[in-house]
């Protein structure tokens, strides 16, 4: 697919114009030294610490490590002018993007290095090759990512509470009901006049985790080629980017997303004493708080639920903890799981000097050692690499959660929603399951008779359709 090529030198120029017009500047680094900046998010940085040190420690090469939580604001000017990093490593990093216009390194020649005895790119997650090859200046592909982390969402339960009352995890959807029921009526003692429910939540600003639930069931009901028919975002009936709204028609291949938000709208939305007071205008530290206290048995969560939890609330969980599987839509669905993040990357730009450093870097991640330190540090989040041969057993001995995540992982057809379409790369945050980057369960459950799945998929494919051609001249093709 060919790229409108004035488009990407007008990005390309007016990105640099500012500082140094559309050239960029080469900055001279000590040889060696590598300097990482990792996005400060829901890992910590005790994983960073410790594969730097380990790295240093084998090669004699200074690593300098930053974890910055405005990476993304200013990632741009840095590719484009003097950048101060050899390595970036964080989530919605508009690569493709980059790519086209020069500003990332080439790294075919990473891909086809050894390691542990066999090439880079056989040590990916299935996927994660493809997700890592864009067009250059010239329409041609080249690898220039490294995809981050697998990625596994869901539900993150208290083991000591099920355990403690009997409760059964759930596997299918109607389990899910009956426990919420019996979680519910059981009034258990939380503490301040309060009784334990079945979820704690936050729709003020992290109501997307509920997307980790929904997103498998939309793919255990559609299937896994309907889901890849979705993210090519092209009409599925002609193939052609222009009618590629049609991919939001709730009669086609869209239909089934909207039978698995009713499943979460007949659960959360519908039952509002299913989760804690004013779940749905609650930010995130609330909810932690609220499940850390055990004011609820469950929190919908991503891979870095137990971390980012404990940070939160500044002290060690007293209870045992574990994301389950997610219930099954139906008895004979087959499990799926989300790869939460799938999309997140590791660059090395263009204008660095130390590009075959960090490309060596890069390799160690793939390692077993890297791996399995990156899993313990980083308390249950994988890199998108194989574990399949890996020995996490030391460490899933002691970490239930780490065990819950490795086991999704492995028990689960994994899928993602990153897309390889222009129109989704160019138009950030405007074509997802929800367009325009809007979500709807924390007004479902405020306003429950506006928020239903026959007005929302009218509501969404209308805009996606209005919207279509200007997306199409904003990301440049035809």
């Amino acid at each position: 697919m060919k790229l409108n090529k004035y488009l990407l030198a007008t990005v390309a120029c007016l990105s640099a114009l500012s500082l140094t017009g559309c050239g960029k500047k080469k900055v001279r680094r000590n040889e060696n030294e590598l300097l990482i900046c990792v996005f400060d998010g829901g890992y910590g940085t005790d994983w960073i610490k410790t594969l730097a040190e380990d790295y240093e420690q084998k090669t004699g090469i200074s690593v300098q490590w930053t974890a910055d939580t405005s990476l993304l604001d200013r990632i741009e000017d840095q590719l484009t002018n003097v950048s101060d990093y050899d390595i970036y490593m964080s989530q919605d990093i508009n690569w493709q993007n980059f790519a086209a216009q020069g500003l990332l390194a080439n790294l075919d020649d990473l891909y086809e290095k050894d390691v542990d005895g066999v090439k880079f790119k056989d040590r990916l997650v299935p996927a994660a090759e493809e997700m890592s090859k864009a067009e250059d200046e010239n329409g041609d592909m080249h690898y220039y990512k490294v995809c981050y982390t697998q990625g596994a969402g869901g539900i993150v339960y208290n083991i000591d509470m099920f355990e403690e009352n009997g409760w059964q995890v759930p596997t299918t959807y109607d389990e899910l009901k009956t426990l919420c029921e019996t979680i519910k009526n059981a009034k258990i003692d939380a503490g301040n006049r309060k009784t334990v429910v079945p979820f704690a939540w936050a729709g003020d600003d992290r109501q997307y985790y509920w997307d980790y639930l929904v997103f498998e069931w939309w793919a255990q009901l559609a299937g896994q080629e309907t889901i890849d028919k979705f993210r090519a975002f092209v009409n599925p009936d002609d193939g052609k980017i222009a009618t590629g709204y049609e991919v939001y028609n709730p009669n086609g291949v869209y239909k089934d997303f909207w039978t698995a938000y009713d499943m979460w709208y007949d659960l959360i939305a519908q039952n509002r004493d299913y989760s804690i007071e004013n779940a749905y205008g609650n930010n995130l530290l609330i909810a932690q708080s609220a499940f850390a206290n055990k004011e609820a048995a469950m929190i919908p969560y991503g891979q870095w639920a137990k971390h980012e939890i404990e940070n939160a609330i500044n002290r060690k969980l007293d209870f045992d903890v574990a994301m389950m599987p997610t219930p099954k839509a139906t008895a004979e669905s087959q499990p799926f799981n989300y790869m939460v993040g799938f999309g997140d990357s590791m660059i090395i730009p263009e204008n660095t000097p130390n590009k075959d450093l960090a490309k060596d870097f890069l390799a160690y991640m793939a390692t077993e050692e890297a791996c399995k330190t990156f899993v313990e540090k980083a308390e249950g989040p994988f890199l998108a690499f194989d574990y399949s041969d890996i020995d996490l057993s030391s460490i899933e001995n002691s970490d239930t959660y780490v065990k819950s995540i490795h086991e999704k992982l492995s028990n689960s057809t994994c899928f993602h929603l990153a897309s390889q379409n222009p129109m989704s790369y160019f138009n950030v945050n405007k074509l997802m399951p929800w367009i325009e980057n809007n979500y709807y369960y924390a007004l479902a459950c405020s306003k429950p008779s506006e928020n239903t799945s026959a007005i929302l998929s009218q509501k969404i494919y209308n805009t996606a359709k209005n919207s279509w051609s200007t997306w199409m001249r904003t990301a440049g093709v035809r």
